[in-house]
């Protein structure tokens, strides 16, 4: 089985305690523990901690992606920055993992519009634009504000350059706008780590009408397994993980539903502690009455297909 993730945030944590990618002992993610995968493709976040200001989130995303692409180099593992690279990747019997490297909260860009240029040139391929609150893009899910005039200059711009915009934790208003952007741009949407709110009606999951319009223009969902967006108990299980991705692939169709784990940024279920255990959900989805193939596209042909074509 091969693994395509949409979001984890553990380059961000290792460059913080100064762990190894290959093997450690705490964080959801190693090599180690994503060798049970045949391939393993991340898209590995940096996140920009409330406790920094604009500025000081800005200087460290140069530090963290030069900890973790050292570690990249030291594992022999690839970092995709174009649908071609990850085509080679999966036909390449000699590599194991690769990752796309993304930026959670563009309100390190501090309003200067010359700095998303700059990432894009650092390679930095995925944005989520807002985390929580208000920024200098525009309001995140815990508000009812939409973006800012330079928050749609840079959703514009990431769009023309070819980048994937992220509406996870996006207020509806700011979600709503990115869609409207992004409609000369399909497939180029996503969710990287959300949920259904119909199921758990926390404002950082998304509505039926938000899901139906990712599918709709090309976008994907990524199924997050932090236990707040699972259920209302805070004591989520794998079993809530497998509503979710049911719904969703209901909801959105088969094509449109995948991994977004979160891992290394979220409390995750008890029987899920990291990335090798979603080996564990197979059964269920048989149980369901998944087929093999229904089940790879949820490991990773949706999403591996999705960032081919929205990086080419």
């Amino acid at each position: 089985m091969i693994l395509c993730d949409l979001h984890c945030d553990t380059a961000t944590v290792l460059y913080h305690l100064g762990w190894k990618l290959a093997d450690n002992e705490r964080c959801a993610v190693s090599l180690k523990k994503a060798s049970v995968y045949d391939k393993y493709i991340q898209c590995a976040a940096v996140f920009t901690s409330t406790r920094c200001s604009d500025e000081e989130g800005w200087e460290q995303f140069f530090r963290v992606r030069r900890y973790f692409l050292d570690e990249c180099d030291r594992t022999g593992s690839t970092l995709c920055t174009d649908g071609g690279m990850l085509r080679d990747f999966l036909t390449d019997p000699t590599r194991r993992n690769a990752f796309v490297l993304t930026v959670e909260d563009a309100r390190i860009l501090a309003g200067k519009p010359e700095r998303l240029g700059l990432l894009y040139d650092a390679g930095v391929r995925l944005i989520t634009p807002v985390w929580g609150g208000t920024s200098c893009i525009g309001g995140a899910h815990n508000t009812d504000e939409g973006l800012t005039d330079f928050g749609r200059e840079t959703v514009s711009e990431a769009l023309s350059r070819g980048m994937i915009l992220d509406i996870s934790h996006a207020s509806p208003k700011t979600a709503d706008e990115i869609f409207t952007l992004a409609e000369k741009y399909p497939g180029k949407v996503c969710a990287s780590h959300s949920n259904a709110f119909a199921l758990t009606p926390h404002r950082r999951n998304l509505t039926d009408d938000q899901m139906r319009r990712l599918a709709d223009s090309g976008g994907i969902v990524g199924i997050n397994l932090y236990v707040e967006f699972l259920n209302d108990t805070g004591d989520a299980t794998a079993e809530d993980v497998l509503r979710h991705m049911d719904y969703c692939v209901n909801l959105c169709g088969e094509d449109h539903v995948a991994f977004g784990g979160d891992l290394d940024g979220a409390d995750l279920p008890a029987d899920l502690p990291d990335v090798s255990s979603l080996m564990c959900l197979i059964p269920g989805l048989h149980r369901m009455g998944y087929s093999d193939d229904r089940i790879e596209k949820l490991f990773h042909t949706n999403a591996c297909r999705f960032l081919t074509e929205a990086l080419d």
